[in-house]
């Protein structure tokens, strides 16, 4: 005996499809409130960065640790409140993650500076990263996604500051050594191995003029004045 099958009303559908796509939005909205809990709560200041603007979006642990909000920051300019808030001997740090990144070339960005709120004299120490975020129609990177940890509440002793801050030298020399060319970084090897001028020009069949201008930039680039520290600058990045 054939069994009746009883066909789901037009109407039915329709109620059952509409009750599955609010099911699905009211989960899409937990989970982005659940997100944006996480990014506003996080201990660590997170903030968007474009080259060009300086800061552009924050969270909120970044508006209550240097005391700016958004709409302050916003009102006033990023680069402006960079200059605000980072110590000036340190302004190099914002200031080098964007050339950094005007010569892309893969490698991420961090770095060591101190900040503070501004309501308050004393400047505590981050250690910051940046990734590229958003780059423009000819993949040049447009905005940085950075992430800064207040560090001094770890800073308990005068030998870990050091540490820290020699960790940073180190990165920013590293920095600096991308700077140079290929036959630069060639011949500043051969410097550190103690070759004069001369064998330099033998072993790699140049003029003595050809070398000697390429010492010179060297130096220039690195902000060296004699062969001491550029071999003590060389060697701590691992040269030589």
């Amino acid at each position: 005996m054939l069994k009746k099958v009883t066909k789901a009303s037009p109407d039915n559908n329709e109620s059952q499809k509409l009750k599955d796509v609010e099911k699905e939005l009211a989960l899409l909205q937990e989970k982005c409130a659940f997100l944006e809990r996480v990014v506003h709560e996080v201990p660590a200041n997170i903030y968007i960065s474009d080259l060009e603007k300086g800061l552009v979006w924050c969270n909120k642990t970044n508006e209550e640790t240097l005391g700016y909000t958004l709409s302050d920051i916003l009102k006033m300019g990023g680069l402006q409140y960079f200059k605000e808030v980072v110590h000036p001997e340190d302004q190099n740090v914002p200031d080098d993650s964007v050339d950094h990144y005007q010569h892309f070339t893969g490698a991420e960005y961090g770095g060591i500076f101190r900040a503070k709120h501004k309501d308050q004299d004393n400047y505590r120490w981050f250690v910051g990263w940046a990734k590229a975020y958003n780059t423009d129609d000819k993949g040049n990177v447009k905005e940085l996604l950075c992430v800064d940890v207040d560090m001094s509440p770890q800073m308990n002793t005068e030998k870990q500051l050091i540490e820290a801050l020699r960790e940073n030298l180190k990165l920013k020399n590293k920095l600096l050594f991308k700077s140079l060319r290929k036959r630069e970084l060639e011949i500043l090897n051969l410097i550190c191995k103690g070759m004069s001028t001369k064998n330099i020009a033998d072993k790699l069949f140049l003029s003595l003029h050809t070398v000697t201008t390429h010492r010179r930039n060297i130096q220039k680039k690195l902000g060296t004045s004699n062969v001491a520290d550029l071999v003590s600058l060389a060697k701590e990045t691992g040269l030589g």
